[in-house]
């Protein structure tokens, strides 16, 4: 059996041909450009290693610059800065009638939805980072809470799930994934969801 085998792989290797010859580095194919959207390319800001350096420095900054008061616009082009141009969002939610859900989106597509919402006021701050890291690569978890106020009280809790990369001169969030859930105080002011048709109390 053993024999048979070790024929097969053989004969696997000979119709595979001989190894490429390897090629000097001036030789590689260049790689495609990393977005076709040149417009995203340029009204991404220049940010400091104090906002990029790190991936804590990146989560610190990604919460300071969705925050603000009511009516206070925000940098759109310093949050867009802080994403990879090939970065995706992942919001997981809990629907009260159907379940659970998540949604995933690229970055224009949540801007669009959370700007107005933030203008509103909005305040995001990390009570805590975990970061597991690996040369380039980084996990990073951050929980945090949502005030519509600075000092108003926190409405909602939830966690920050960030993947980050480094490209050799600082460091791009690459996904975001990121839950959250009424605190006791605002679920006791919100009405309760309407039943559906299956669970309307018979007459």
């Amino acid at each position: 059996m053993i024999r048979s085998l070790l024929c097969l792989t053989a004969l696997s290797l000979v119709a595979q041909g001989p190894p490429p010859a390897k090629k000097p580095v001036g030789e590689l194919p260049t790689l495609p450009p990393m977005s076709s959207s040149p417009i995203k390319e340029l009204v991404r800001a220049e940010l400091s290693p104090a906002e990029t350096g790190t991936p804590e420095a990146l989560t610190a900054a990604l919460y300071a610059f969705i925050s603000g008061p009511k009516d206070q616009k925000r940098d759109i082009e310093k949050i867009r800065a802080l994403f990879h141009l090939q970065a995706r969002l992942t919001v997981a939610a809990k629907h009260p009638v159907q379940g659970a859900f998540m949604r995933p989106m690229d970055l224009e597509a949540f801007l669009a939805f959370a700007i107005p919402q933030w203008e509103r006021g909005f305040f995001e701050k990390g009570t805590a980072v975990s970061v597991q890291k690996q040369e380039g690569i980084a996990q990073v978890w951050s929980p945090y809470e949502i005030r519509l106020e600075s000092a108003g009280p926190v409405l909602y809790t939830g966690i920050n799930a960030l993947q980050c990369v480094w490209d050799g001169k600082r460091w791009w969030i690459m996904h975001l994934a990121f839950q959250s859930a009424p605190t006791a105080a605002l679920a006791a002011t919100l009405d309760p969801p309407k039943p559906t048709s299956s669970e309307e109390p018979k007459k």
